[in-house]
């Protein structure tokens, strides 16, 4: 090495340190921002509002009843031909997506049910069934507007740290009906969206969307597409899964370590504003042994559902209804991050 090469090594060897600091700098603030759970965290920004005038809201800019502005040279006397077209009705409403008014049932759903909630907003109906030594629930619910199918956090926070039995976080949230959520706070990676709000962003399985528009759609890892969801009005996202039915037929390959017969919670659709929720008990002999992601598979075609997806199970499978447990879930249930309901008021 040169005498003049030695005095320049100082300079490169800071340099190069500055430089690595600085990278990994910005790899922490992605880490931290992105894919860590935060301690009350915020979003990392807003993709959906119910409440915005647009094409999401019902607001007639025109009241009913209020006066018409005349057309000009409108009077007697005046030759059809050169009068201008008059404005006699208001505009229409802009278009809602998420209102599902045109094919809310105008009728009791909960006849016969086990339990059963109807209200001009919502109608739930829980069923219990119990055949071939497992036990299992499906709640079959419509909403009147997208706005009532809700998702909720622990202690109403996002966080790593937050955790809270199901019904406490139905009760915080107004929730008369909910199951146990992707439990997002176990896990470093996987897309959260919740309420219209985008939280994490990064992919690792199986996600479940949730549009504004009412649909839900399942997708691989590999094939999931988060600025499209976005750019499409993603409402609710999950990232646990598998997913588990191919265009409304069941499936025999899934993409999931945990095939044998456990607990499992599942959500289904229908249509726009008509959806299913399954939870299944296991682990306990003699009363429920569980199923194996082909059984529920197989359990939400035979329902009639286009799409389902899988949540989390084990001894995290719970559902609730009007502040109590509907299930018996293995082990008396655990505390998770986050849940799934149905609301009168919506998300608070």
């Amino acid at each position: 090495m040169k005498k003049s090469d030695r005095k320049l090594w100082p300079w490169y060897a800071v340099a190069g340190m500055d430089l690595l600091i600085l990278g990994a700098a910005l790899c922490a603030f992605a880490l931290f921002h992105h894919v860590l759970p935060q301690e009350g965290g915020s979003a990392i920004r807003k993709i959906v509002d119910l409440d915005a005038p647009g094409p999401q809201s019902t607001e007639n800019p025109m009241e009913e009843g209020e006066a018409q502005p005349e057309s000009e040279g409108e009077g007697e006397g005046q030759e059809e031909e050169d009068a201008p077209a008059a404005a006699t009705e208001a505009p229409p409403a802009p278009a809602d997506p998420g209102d599902f008014s045109a094919t809310f049932p105008d009728y009791d759903t909960g006849e016969g049910a086990l339990f059963s909630y109807q209200s001009g907003n919502v109608r739930i109906a829980i069923t219990g069934h119990q055949e071939d030594g497992v036990t299992y629930y499906v709640a079959d619910v419509y909403v009147r507007h997208i706005r009532h199918l809700i998702s909720a956090f622990a202690n109403g926070k996002y966080g790593k740290g937050q955790r809270q039995h199901t019904k406490d976080i139905a009760a915080a949230c107004g929730a008369v009906f909910a199951v146990n959520g992707d439990y997002y706070g176990a896990r470093s990676t996987g897309v959260v969206i919740r309420n219209g709000e985008l939280f994490r962003d990064s992919v690792s399985a199986d996600v479940c969307v949730i549009y504004a528009d009412g649909r839900m759609e399942t997708y691989e890892k590999r094939s999931f597409d988060l600025d499209a969801a976005v750019a499409n009005g993603a409402y609710q996202a999950w990232s646990f899964g598998p997913r588990l039915l191919e265009d409304g037929k069941a499936m025999t390959e899934f993409d999931s370590a945990v095939k044998k017969k456990n607990p499992r919670c599942a959500i289904g659709y229908y249509a726009p504003g008509h959806y299913c929720f399954v939870v299944v008990d296991g682990r306990q002999e003699g009363y429920s042994v569980g199923m194996t992601l082909a059984e529920l598979s197989a359990l939400f075609e035979r329902l009639g559902c286009k799409t389902a997806y899988n949540l989390d199970g084990g001894e995290t499978a719970v559902m609730v209804f009007d502040g109590r447990m509907v299930n018996h879930p293995a082990g008396g249930g655990r505390k998770c991050s986050d849940i799934v309901g149905i609301a009168e008021g919506g998300a608070s």
